[in-house]
């Protein structure tokens, strides 16, 4: 049973921290009327934090952290005392509610639906592993609105080095920004890695928790040595295509296994938001479906436990600000890699909508001379089949910037660093 005196105690030291050191973050979310905001991701994104972002008066608002003791095994219907506890002290004023990690309550749908029905505000986080949109969506009977967190941005992750991009300060750090690109490629974008010098270590736990409780417990799995291998798998091999015929082919030598558990446990990764799978476009639905996929992790740090390649990092990094781009701004848009009968390659279709808007291509390349003439040619190869849309042709290099005209084809060559601050 919940004790008011407790609950009161916390709710005034709560309102007593300070706030204004709380980094922002890119993510910009919309109010909708009697609908909960919901925001998920891995462990230690930062939704915390996010949540704390939003606060201007912190009297405003009551947050309850459902990992706190004074919280620990509520029910559903403690929200009523939580609730009059608030009141109590405050009872000209009608809060806002932050629900942190509120997939630790049992039915904990229920008091999201009981606080909207009063009128409130109400935020909810939680980890992807154990609260899934798909998961939101049930529970709450479209009530919500669900918006994805994703590791910092290089634009945050300078602003957190307090490295400041705006006005005559970009020129005054231009050095220092195209310096940082390194470290945000070796180490990848955790907040608190970012702000910690035992990087390594902490990357480290961070995968061993997500195994533990977002994989093998979550799905009460025994087959341990199979989820490692998936995973030692992925971090050698991110950026790269996965076929799930030739992984059952390369286990099937040493354990017993099936295709079927294979697919099961990578859509497990996929679901704890460990990697992602992109697929290859085909206007073929059957096509895309069979083809392999091409495999990128949630932050390129876990590739230092891996087959590191500053290469694939940078493809990865290029995916994950076009991930960004559609979890924080644009829903609609779509990706996909193109490959057409071995001889031409596309790292990335950008499809909205029913339009091909972009083909880009990532290289680590400094200078005109080491971009590939196979990179170019795959572009204007894929221009053509795409012509009607005239999708707009980029090469994402390491330090060359040019604008060329090939074929009668303008192609855009723009550094890796600049592209992640547009």
């Amino acid at each position: 049973m919940i004790k008011k005196d407790l609950v009161k105690r916390y709710i005034v030291e709560f309102h007593n921290r300070n706030f204004s050191d709380v980094k922002q973050r890119e993510l910009k979310i919309e109010k909708i009327k009697n609908r909960a905001i919901c925001i998920i991701g891995p462990r230690r994104i930062g939704k915390t934090y996010f949540l704390f972002s939003l606060i201007k008066n912190p009297e405003d608002y009551l947050y309850i952290d459902f990992e706190n003791p004074i919280f620990y095994n509520s029910k559903p219907e403690d929200i009523i005392d939580i609730l009059d506890a608030y009141k109590e002290l405050y009872p000209d004023k009608n809060p806002i509610v932050l629900l942190d990690e509120v997939q630790n309550i049992i039915d904990w749908e229920r008091i999201v639906r009981y606080l909207l029905d009063k009128g409130l505000e109400v935020y909810v986080t939680g980890s992807s592993s154990k609260l899934l949109s798909t998961e939101i969506a049930t529970h709450l009977r479209g009530r919500s609105i669900t918006y994805n967190l994703l590791p910092l941005s290089f634009r945050e992750f300078l602003r957190f080095r307090s490295i400041m991009l705006e006005g005559k300060a970009f020129y005054e750090n231009y050095n220092k920004i195209r310096g940082s690109l390194e470290e945000y490629l070796k180490y990848g974008g955790y907040p608190e890695v970012v702000l910690n010098e035992q990087k390594e270590r902490i990357l480290k736990e961070y995968l061993e928790v997500l195994i533990k409780r977002d994989i093998l417990e979550r799905y009460k799995i025994r087959n341990v040595y199979l989820i490692n291998e998936l995973l030692y798998f992925a971090i050698n091999n991110y950026s790269k295509y996965l076929s799930y015929d030739s992984l059952f082919r390369l286990f099937k030598q040493r354990i017993r296994v099936t295709k079927r558990t294979i697919i099961s446990y990578i859509s497990y990764f996929e679901d704890a938001m460990i990697l992602f799978l992109v697929r290859e476009y085909s206007s073929s639905l059957k096509k895309r479906i069979v083809s392999p996929r091409k495999i990128y992790l949630i932050d390129v740090g876990y590739g230092l436990f891996g087959n590191k390649n500053i290469s694939r990092d940078m493809e990865n990094v290029v995916f994950l600000e076009l991930l960004r781009k559609k979890y924080y701004k644009n829903i609609n848009l779509e990706f996909y890699y193109l490959r057409k009968n071995n001889k031409y390659e596309v790292d990335f279709v950008i499809k909205e909508g029913l339009n091909i808007k972009q083909l880009i291509q990532v290289t680590y390349a400094n200078s005109k001379d080491e971009i590939e003439r196979r990179e170019i040619r795959s572009l204007l190869k894929a221009h053509e089949l795409f012509k009607e849309n005239n999708p707009e042709l980029i090469v994402i290099t390491w330090d060359y910037e040019d604008n060329l005209r090939i074929d009668n084809k303008e192609i855009k060559f723009i550094p890796l660093w600049k592209w992640l601050l547009v």
